[in-house]
């Protein structure tokens, strides 16, 4: 019997590897707040080796998303300014300008695609904002009543 795979398990099977630019993200998530944490090459998660506040929690939660979002939306406008500024319509722009310029638009398509990575911390975060009772500043959310 064949046994199904999910992405979860598919991920842990590469190695965490795939994950490391998310991990190495929440890493300087914790450097910005000046919070210590811990990290080995190809780990699937971020040690926290310190009490974070709730802000800091969600702070560190979103950071690889916002990052991966950001950097995306930034390719596709400069795509963007690149279209405009050649001043001529648009199946003119695909047939006739330099093939460099849609590279953009991969990286953009690339960036936002890999903030999925962060599926499992937007679960999280949504946990922390709405789910839990703002007063609670436990480790573990599945401490609190809801």
């Amino acid at each position: 019997m064949r046994q199904k795979y999910t992405s979860t398990k598919l991920l842990h099977k590469l190695g965490g590897y795939y994950l490391i630019p998310h991990e190495l993200l929440h890493v300087l998530a914790y450097r910005m707040i000046g919070k210590p944490c811990q990290y080995r090459w190809g780990d699937h998660q971020v040690q926290s080796l310190a009490k974070k506040s709730r802000r800091e929690k969600l702070f560190v939660l979103l950071f690889p998303f916002t990052v991966c979002w950001i950097l995306g939306l930034f390719f596709h406008f400069v795509w963007a300014i690149l279209v405009i500024s050649a001043r001529m319509a648009p199946e003119l722009y695909f047939s006739q300008e330099p093939k460099w310029h849609f590279i953009f638009p991969i990286i953009a398509t690339f960036f936002i695609i890999y903030s999925g990575t962060a599926h499992q911390d937007l679960i999280d975060a949504y946990g922390w904002l709405f789910k839990y009772k703002a007063h609670y500043d436990n480790d573990d959310p599945s401490d609190h009543t809801k």
